[in-house]
């Protein structure tokens, strides 16, 4: 058992080394020795204690992207189903559901991609968040408005709402949040911005 004592000797502080029943007295010498020891493992904790949280980090950063992209997933088909409701003549009912589903999904991808950006500064992350937000508005437009402006919303706006289906889709191709391209994330943005809620 090795321990490191120090003690106020009248002339200064000394150090004194307990090994065992033995108690050595060290120099003034050793003194510096002694404490650049000690400073190098304490660097070298430090240095671990880092490299760990960053490595814990990185992880938080993946699986709170994995979970988005359930999300984007749900997000691949909006133009197609909604195509296929009105082509269907399907009820108001049924529109508003799916509506307000895909709202509900867009609303969780902002909150994820949001978080992301606030954690990471990415511009990725911010350019995700805003083509989400205006997702999520004007699905939730479409989802409160009457029946022919509801209609009226999803025929003017179906194209653009396929082209971001081909982009969600291509967005759940990327298992890692360092692999999402900035291009991909602009043209979503860009598409995004031609959603017409009026």
């Amino acid at each position: 058992m090795l321990i490191i004592l120090l003690g106020n000797c009248g002339k200064g502080f000394k150090i004194f080394v307990v090994s065992g029943k033995r108690v050595i007295r060290t120099r003034r010498k050793n003194h510096v020795v002694v404490l650049v020891v000690m400073f190098i493992l304490v660097l070298l904790f430090s240095s671990y204690v880092l490299w760990n949280c960053r490595k814990d980090e990185k992880s938080l950063i993946t699986s709170v992207y994995i979970y988005g992209l359930k999300d984007a997933r749900g997000l691949s088909d909006v133009g197609g189903s909604f195509e296929y409701l009105l082509r269907e003549n399907a009820s108001d009912d049924l529109i508003v559901f799916y509506a307000r589903a895909y709202s509900i999904r867009a609303g969780h991808l902002e909150d994820t991609f949001g978080l992301l950006q606030a954690y990471t500064d990415d511009e990725r992350f911010q350019l995700m968040f805003s083509a989400m937000s205006n997702y999520h508005l004007f699905l939730h437009v479409v989802s409160f408005s009457n029946s022919t402006r509801m209609k009226s919303l999803i025929e003017k706006n179906l194209e653009t709402l396929k082209e971001l289906d081909n982009l969600m889709e291509n967005v759940t191709k990327y298992q890692n949040p360092d692999d999402l391209p900035q291009e991909l994330a602009e043209k979503i943005f860009r598409t995004s911005e031609k959603l017409e809620v009026q």
